[in-house]
């Protein structure tokens, strides 16, 4: 037996390889599609420039609130620290989110109050489209490693 994973090997890590990246894109596409029956949406704030994150690629550090209560994450946009950008999240498990690149709401931000549950889709106080949204969204599950910079 011991020989036989030892010849083996390189196939079975392939395996398993090819089994962490398919769960993890099946994965992915399940929260977007809970996301999409619950949607909600905000206001995010960069905490920090476009930067190298250790080993972990490059990013932006920003922070959003629902419920009063903070959560942070990182995006592969380009933001400066204190900008501010629409993401989406799921209203049932809010720490599941997805920054809205597509739109710019740089023109919409003096005296813009963000309710602490989050806006409905119909009561944010611009315009966008939910089937851009939803195509925005599937896009991004199918190409993770494409993004849109600002």
């Amino acid at each position: 037996m011991v020989k036989y994973i030892k010849d083996k090997f390189h196939i079975i890590l392939l395996i398993i390889t090819a089994s962490f990246i398919l769960y993890g894109m099946i994965d992915e596409n399940l929260w977007v599609k809970k996301m999409l029956k619950n949607p909600k949406y905000t206001i995010g704030e960069a905490t920090t420039d476009w930067h190298q994150k250790n080993n972990n690629g490059v990013g932006t550090d920003y922070k959003y609130w629902v419920n009063n209560k903070v959560y942070f994450k990182t995006t592969n946009f380009s933001y400066k620290k204190g900008d501010k950008f629409l993401i989406i999240f799921d209203s049932i498990k809010p720490k599941n989110v997805k920054v809205l690149g597509i739109y710019s709401i740089e023109n919409y931000l003096i005296d813009l109050k963000v309710p602490e549950k989050g806006w409905k889709y119909q009561d944010v106080p611009f315009n966008i489209d939910s089937a851009t949204i939803k195509k925005y969204l599937q896009d991004w599950n199918v190409e993770p490693f494409e993004y849109i910079q600002k």
